[in-house]
């Protein structure tokens, strides 16, 4: 009997992992922000951990001409993804384009917009 309850508390304390699909936890800058000066930067961060090598963010200008850098970065145990834009874009409408691959193959894509005055 005493290995039976060992072996359920085994059970109960064990955690149990449904799927490591991965959830976008926050983007910056926000979806649908107006910004007085350009971000440096594009960051999203997602609630679990994502396969670098197939994973991607690119930025577009409302004319369709890409201006994120090619420095794409994974960080925090992959679960950061950041991307570096050109200097200095002028006011209009960006538009965040992303492509995540979670840890168990599952590809995700999304996007959103920002706004430089």
């Amino acid at each position: 009997m005493r290995y039976f309850y060992s072996a359920l508390l085994v059970i109960l304390l064990t955690p149990v992992f449904a799927s490591s699909h991965v959830r976008v936890m926050s983007v910056e800058p926000a979806d649908k922000a107006v910004l007085e000066t350009a971000p440096a930067k594009v960051r999203i961060s997602f609630l679990g951990s994502i396969e670098p090598a197939f994973s991607k963010i690119e930025v577009f200008d409302q004319g369709g001409k890409k201006v994120s850098k090619e420095n794409m970065l994974c960080m925090d145990n992959d679960t950061v993804m950041e991307v570096s834009l050109q200097e200095k874009l002028p006011s209009g409408v960006y538009t965040v384009k992303w492509t995540c691959m979670s840890m168990d193959g599952h590809k995700q894509k999304g996007q959103f917009t920002f706004t430089v005055k």
